[in-house]
């Protein structure tokens, strides 16, 4: 068991205020071009005229880096504005769920279409943006829904996407019921070691709960997205249903 140093606190609560601070300056970012959009607006027609008095056509357009899938071959993984997203950024289909961990229905869900979900990460044939929240807290002793969804992220951080998706099958596997206390932090750090992570890595961050300002930030993003219940699905920014899931994962 490794000591829960001030050193060690320090490091996790720097990482995960970086990954705060990564998604404020995107936030901020996406501000700045709405507030300004109405010059930019006279800087478009001004553009459009040039190009069409002179008979040319520019078809490029610009293009944003994606992550790189490690040369090792095991599956991408990355903290995403919100979003943990897993898998091949060449994927064909992205699928957005929305889910806490305390929720019956997402555990139903995984149940259902788990395995399918994991097999097509794995073959690249779909990317997973998972959008983890935290509301339900208050079905819980112990604040579970808020303390597993931070175990997960510091599983991801120090252990890899490998590890993340095998934790995160568990908690939904051994789901604790609604009412009572969830899993202590010890057995969160049990589980995630299970899962391929190491003790003296995760327990600082499980313990200090590292990313708690994140996690209240991604709920509150939750309503701002226009969703109001859990599991929500997504493929490729559209409303979609568990059938159609299945239908995606079939093809």
């Amino acid at each position: 068991m490794s000591k829960n140093t001030p050193e060690r606190r320090a490091a996790r609560a720097q990482r995960a205020a970086e990954a705060l601070k990564a998604q404020q300056a995107a936030e901020r970012k996406r501000n700045l071009m709405v507030g300004g959009a109405v010059g930019a607006v006279v800087l478009v027609i001004i553009g459009l005229l040039y190009f069409a008095l002179n008979a040319k056509d520019d078809t490029g357009k610009n293009a944003k880096d994606e992550p790189t899938i490690a040369a090792n071959g095991e599956i991408a993984g990355e903290i995403d504005g919100f979003g943990v997203v897993v898998g091949d950024p060449g994927a064909p289909d992205t699928v957005t769920i929305y889910e806490d961990l305390q929720c019956p229905a997402c555990a139903s869900l995984e149940t259902q279409v788990g395995e399918q979900v994991a097999a097509a990460i794995a073959e690249g044939r779909i990317r997973v943006d998972y959008r983890m929240v935290s509301f339900l807290d208050r079905a819980s002793t112990n604040d579970y829904s808020s303390r597993a969804m931070n175990a997960l992220l510091v599983v991801l951080e120090e252990a890899g996407p490998d590890a993340f998706l095998k934790l995160h099958d568990d908690l939904y596997a051994n789901q604790p019921g609604e009412g009572g206390a969830g899993f202590e932090d010890d057995e969160l750090i049990d589980r995630a070691v299970q899962a391929g992570a190491v003790e003296a890595d995760i327990r600082p961050g499980i313990e200090d709960k590292v990313y708690d300002q994140w996690i209240k930030n991604a709920t509150d993003q939750m309503s701002k997205d226009g969703v109001n219940a859990t599991p929500t699905i997504r493929i490729n920014g559209e409303d979609a249903d568990g059938q159609k899931l299945v239908e995606l994962l079939q093809k």
